[in-house]
């Protein structure tokens, strides 16, 4: 159970990221509950076939989860795997999978979806019966078409869950035109007041990003990117009288919510810096690491360090590598190293944006 003061952040199960989860301070991890997106099974362009079945593939999350975010809760969507998607012995996948965190002690939360099949919700329905947790409902902009939402909402939970009072929900607005930030208050308004029972869900979320699908046109040395979610948010919260719910806050860190799967044979990635501060991204693109290296890292860093927002070191994880690798007392890594330093200092800096807005101490609490 949480309220507005926490953070729910929608990142994808890769190395990058749960390094970065891993590595938080206890008092943000405290504060954060984050929605983590199974990714698809890899696919090998070389041979034109699957990396891994799907059993290697879900096998070890749990062994990982525990690892890497003990038995803090956190919700689960496997919305990148095909519906057809089985394990051994025509198992369903979301079977297989919470019998890892399951046999880990892990507080795994399913989430569903109205795009989720029959199947599917029914797999949700065992898991959610056996490990009594409840679910969480996804809702994407569409939904909000429904002619009848509520009676909708409460056919696809009634074998889940009983009542909203065990259901976590998260409308994800995706990545909208946030601009002009009034009408996307307005939006946002009408969104939430279409809710059904807005008080009793066990939890309420609103999430989205502004962050692009691509940074390659961002000129050199670097630039900085409105967060407009994070603006539109705090606006929209200013609107909400005293005894009005008040959504927590989501986001999807540092990225875009696209997956799309590359072949690596065929692309030159850049290197990249994304750092968060308040109100924008500080975004640094350099030049093809396949060519010019990873050694290009260390000035970008040393350009970050010496700017007036960079926090220190003491700030975070991703703060002190930052600086270690400006000063070349750290090494420069690879693209999975990046991902995880930005979104380490990413989720440090937005559970310390919620507690400036809402007036709070992390340490206090």
């Amino acid at each position: 159970m949480f309220n507005h003061r926490h953070y729910v952040p929608i990142l994808k199960w890769k190395m990058g990221e749960y390094q970065a989860l891993s590595r938080l301070a206890a008092p943000v991890k405290d504060r954060i509950t984050p929605l983590v997106e199974i990714p698809p099974v890899g696919f090998d362009f070389e041979t034109q076939t699957n990396k891994e079945s799907a059993d290697d593939h879900l096998g070890d999350f749990g062994k990982r989860l525990k690892s890497k975010w003990q038995a803090r809760p956190c919700f689960v969507d496997l919305k990148h795997l095909p519906a057809a998607t089985r394990c051994a012995g025509g198992r369903h996948c979301v079977d297989v999978l919470f019998q890892t965190a399951r046999a880990e002690g892990c507080a795994a939360i399913p989430v569903v979806s109205f795009a989720n099949d029959a199947a599917f919700l029914a797999a949700v329905a065992t898991v959610a019966r056996q490990d009594r947790r409840g679910v969480c409902l996804r809702l994407s902009l569409p939904d909000f078409d429904r002619l009848n939402l509520q009676a909708d909402i409460e056919n696809l939970l009634r074998s889940m869950a009983d009542g909203y009072g065990e259901c976590d929900l998260v409308v994800d607005l995706g990545t909208p035109t946030y601009v002009p930030i009034a009408i996307m208050v307005t939006i946002m308004q009408t969104l939430m007041a279409r809710v059904p029972m807005l008080n009793q869900w066990r939890t309420v979320t609103i999430a989205g990003t502004s962050f692009p699908n691509s940074v390659a046109n961002i000129a050199a040395p670097y630039q900085l990117l409105p967060r407009h979610e994070w603006q539109a948010y705090r606006a929209f919260i200013a609107t909400l009288g005293h005894e009005t719910r008040i959504p927590t806050f989501g986001d999807y860190v540092v990225a875009h919510p696209d997956l799309v799967e590359l072949d690596m044979r065929m692309i030159k990635p850049f290197a990249k810096l994304r750092y968060t501060i308040t109100d924008h991204w500080h975004v640094a693109r350099g030049t093809p690491v396949r060519t010019h290296g990873f050694g290009q890292y260390q000035q970008m860093c040393a350009t970050l360090v010496r700017l007036p927002y960079f926090s220190g070191r003491a700030f975070s994880a991703g703060d002190a590598y930052i600086e270690d690798c400006a000063a070349g007392t750290a090494t420069t890594g690879n693209l999975s190293t990046w991902v995880w330093v930005s979104t380490n200092r990413h989720l440090t800096k937005v559970v310390d944006d919620l507690a400036i807005a809402h007036g709070l101490s992390i340490a206090a609490e």
